[in-house]
């Protein structure tokens, strides 16, 4: 959308200020030797040879030209007086124009003069970029300047004094609306080129942060990723899969558990669970219902006070030495099978509560046991290989939605 407004603070006005006044000082070292060394060459070669009888009188006008033209050129050599270009361009206008107002005035408003007067009004008053104060201040000075030398002159206000006064003046103030026109586009231009310039700024500004935010982010996740594997070693996806075994001489306490969803945001709660189970169980080392219901507060806790809509499924297992377990919590069903074949389904549905766990696994009970039976007598590694294979193949192509997780326990 366009902007009708572009915002003027009063530190882009000053830098406004001095662009105009450097670019001024540039124009100035470029023009003021031609406005110098041209008057100097007609009153050597000209003035004396075309006008003898006013030749004393013009060379007050010429010097006019000569002088401020000269400290113009000066000043164009200091690099640090190029903050007064404005008054450096004042004066270079001034000199010509003052030395036009007195040809006229001791001429007789001789026609070569004026109309060099007029040319001189349409340069310096439309086209170089003096600031408008100045240029009305450059036209009254002259005009006062050539009314006092004109009758001083002894001259008469005739109709070619009056035709003088006329045309200079047309001249000078149509050449000073084309340059108030031309300082308002040129404003309104140095005040969007800054805007656009700050509105990059920001932008940049916003790209760093950006860039810093998603490598900050990459870091973090490669971090947690890291954390994760040394407690679960795989390949996956950082997420909220979960499972430890503690030993204590004979027995020990075996978990595992699911945070819901995956990503960042359920390793690092899975973390907190494992560092926080590790912990208890070095306290608690028989009592796994306290355990779990310190995980549980834990958890509940941490969801009210962030409000992460995240659980966790989580059993616990205490194994007691010669094949037994006791076990508190929720997740799925615990399966032994035996050497012989035998099959025992243990729900852990009795045993805890969790929330929002999924019922309908498509893979299910079945297809655990039918992978399981033919390698029962295998390594556990094997066992969960079988398990895990047929799983995926009976998934073919079918997105896999959330995390994976199985444990296998293998008597020795």
């Amino acid at each position: 959308m366009e902007q009708k407004n572009p915002v003027q603070t009063p530190e882009l006005k000053i830098e406004y200020n001095i662009e105009q006044a450097e670019s001024l000082w540039k124009i100035t070292r470029v023009v003021a030797p031609i406005s110098t060394v041209i008057p100097l060459i007609l009153l050597m070669f000209s003035d004396n040879l075309n006008f003898p009888e006013v030749y004393s009188e013009m060379l007050i006008g010429r010097m006019f030209a000569i002088v401020l033209g000269s400290i113009v050129i000066i000043a164009s050599f200091i690099h640090r007086l190029k903050k007064w270009g404005q008054i450096f361009a004042f004066l270079l206008f001034l000199g010509p124009s003052l030395m036009a107002a007195h040809l006229s005035g001791v001429m007789n408003n001789e026609s070569s003069v004026l109309l060099y007067w007029i040319f001189l009004s349409i340069i310096g008053c439309g086209l170089l970029p003096v600031s408008i104060p100045y240029t009305i201040l450059v036209v009254l000075i002259s005009f006062i300047y050539y009314l006092f030398i004109y009758f001083s002159s002894g001259f008469y206000a005739d109709i070619t004094f009056r035709m003088t006064l006329i045309n200079v003046s047309s001249a000078s103030i149509v050449a000073m609306a084309f340059k108030v026109a031309q300082f308002r586009i040129r404003k309104r231009e140095f005040f969007y080129r800054k805007s656009l310039k700050k509105a990059n700024v920001e932008i940049e500004k916003l790209n760093e942060k950006l860039k810093y935010e998603n490598i900050h982010l990459t870091t973090e996740l490669e971090v947690a990723k890291h954390i994760q594997t040394l407690v679960l070693p795989q390949k996956d996806e950082v997420g909220g899969d979960y499972y430890d075994t503690i030993s204590f001489t004979e027995t020990g306490i075996i978990t595992i558990g699911d945070v819901t969803d995956h990503g960042l945001h359920s390793g690092l709660i899975m973390m907190m669970v494992h560092t926080a189970i590790r912990a208890l169980s070095q306290i608690e080392q028989n009592d796994i219902k306290k355990i779990f219901e310190i995980i549980n507060k834990l958890l509940y806790d941490f969801r009210h006070k962030t409000s992460d809509h995240r659980i966790m499924t989580l059993l616990i297992l205490k194994y007691l030495g010669k094949g037994s377990f006791r076990l508190t919590g929720q997740h799925e069903s615990l399966i032994i099978i035996s050497q012989d074949g035998k099959i025992q389904d243990i729900s852990s549905m009795d045993y805890g509560m969790y929330a929002g766990l999924e019922n309908n696994v498509e893979f299910g009970k079945e297809g655990i046991i039918n992978s399981a039976l033919p390698v029962r007598g295998k390594s556990a590694d094997t066992i969960r290989t079988a398990i895990i294979k047929n799983c995926l193949g009976y998934m073919g192509h079918e997105k896999v939605h959330d995390d994976m997780s199985i444990m296998i326990i293998k008597k020795t």
